[in-house]
């Protein structure tokens, strides 16, 4: 598994069709090209755990070598941070609010034009290689793509959470791909690091802070939704060491899974002929590690799941090594790929923001009926309403304001408090009414919802 389908040396007079030719065209003085374009998105990976963003531990080296040649944008926020809700608003560009995916209807309904299907009607091939079994024809996201190619690891038992596979899937399909005559977008998702953290055996002994038993290191290892439920609950206590190991391993998965990034990339590299591939990377969401109480909990809006990675790469077009500060959206994702899509192939001066500045972002993130079940089967007694509440956030550079369905409220200093652990919303009420009324501005603008899907 994870060839990599690398040839180098040949020549173009010898006629071979070549992995290198795959994102670049014809050999000879061929007329300029429509970009291909390749966007990878790594699930569950939040900023703060990358070392392009500062982490102290080296997980993402593929990432930084891919940031020295393209744009890092330092504050991007997804708009949801639930897993199959955020695809669906990189693909259609849409606010949950609009596109109705929720964990009590993960289904993209037919009616949304998605980006894939934008591409197809501008004449692209399109692909999508997904490892998260959310994402699939009977769910929606399908639609535009010629070739949907799900990877299911769970019934295989592989240990990487189908990243290996995914890979060869795509290298494999690209270099079929490289005698059409059409431009590519291919579309991955990598489960990697979603809960459980698990990664093969080199990864996850790598960012220990002190030796773990191997018993012990397969229990925490082995930790599934079940167990984060209880710990966000308060049904259960996990130990500081067990915190520290969990958080170990997480960077453990997000190591694996920027090697396989790096590992596409190098599989798809031109031989220095690759002026003409766009690539974006990103993430759908982050994963707590015990702060404020949760572990692997996409029901809140703290920047440990709504802060995600966003990297794009266009050499000649984008800048090299830059990095942007301004705050920006993965909501904008189709505006930056069709930007590239629909721009005049013989045009080759510097494409400028891909992704426009958002001084005003706004997060959903409603509940999950299936933890509220949870819930109640474990302690009838109790009552679970503290978590039956849907949460809309709007954030700014220097401040998050946080509201629920059920009345309550929390306003965030992110200069003075970045992890938000004190909310200021009684000391700043002129804020609060401030980040209050963009919220309304932004309920007012919001297109039609999509009807109901099922499955």
């Amino acid at each position: 598994m994870g060839s990599a389908f690398r040839m180098r040396g040949a020549s173009c007079a010898a006629g071979l069709v070549l992995l290198a030719a795959v994102f670049t065209g014809a050999c000879g003085a061929a007329e300029p090209r429509r970009p291909d374009i390749l966007v990878v998105v790594i699930s569950s990976l939040r900023a703060d755990h990358s070392s392009a963003y500062g982490h102290a531990r080296a997980t993402t080296p593929a990432l930084e070598a891919l940031a020295s040649e393209g744009t890092l944008y330092e504050m991007a926020i997804t708009p949801t941070p639930w897993g199959p809700a955020a695809h669906a608003s990189m693909l259609s560009g849409r606010y949950v609010s609009e596109h109705g995916v929720t964990f009590g209807n993960p289904v993209l309904a037919e009616s949304l034009d998605t980006l894939a299907e934008h591409l197809k009607a501008e004449g692209y091939a399109t692909m999508a290689v997904v490892t998260d079994t959310a994402l699939s024809p009977q769910t929606g996201f399908a639609q535009g793509f010629d070739e949907f190619v799900e990877i299911r690891p769970e019934e295989s038992g592989s240990p990487d959470d189908g990243a290996a596979a995914a890979e060869e899937a795509l290298l494999e399909r690209a270099r079929k791909h490289a005698e059409g005559d059409r431009p590519l977008f291919a579309y991955v998702v990598l489960k990697n690091p979603a809960l459980p953290w698990n990664p093969p055996e080199e990864y996850g002994e790598r960012f220990l802070a002190q030796p773990v038993v191997r018993p012990e290191l397969d229990r925490l290892s082995q930790l599934w939704i079940p167990f984060a439920r209880q710990y966000t609950m308060g049904l259960i206590t996990v130990p500081p060491g067990d915190l520290e190991t969990l958080a170990s391993l997480y960077d453990g998965e997000i190591a694996y899974a920027d090697y396989r990034l790096g590992r596409i990339l190098e599989g798809l590299d031109t031989g220095g002929r690759g002026g003409n591939l766009a690539v974006f990377v990103t993430s759908d969401g982050g994963e707590d590690l015990g702060e404020h109480g949760l572990i692997a909990d996409p029901s809140s809006l703290f920047d440990t799941i709504v802060r995600v990675p966003l990297v794009a790469k266009w050499p000649g077009r984008i800048d090299a090594g830059r990095r942007v500060r301004e705050q920006v959206a993965t909501i904008d994702l189709p505006a930056a790929v069709l930007s590239i899509a629909r721009r005049d192939p013989a045009d080759t001066a510097p494409a400028g923001d891909l992704f426009r500045s958002r001084p005003v972002a706004i997060c959903e993130a409603p509940h999950d009926p299936d933890a509220i079940r949870y819930f109640r089967s474990l302690r009838p007694e109790e009552d679970p309403s503290l978590f039956e509440r849907n949460l809309l956030a709007v954030r700014t550079p220097d401040h998050k304001f946080v509201v629920t369905s059920r009345g309550t409220a929390a306003l965030f200093d992110l200069t003075s408090d970045p992890k938000e652990r004190v909310s200021v919303l009684e000391a700043d009420t002129e804020k609060a009414a401030e980040l209050n009324a963009h919220l309304g501005i932004w309920a007012a603008g919001l297109r039609e919802a999509a009807p109901a899907a099922s499955r």
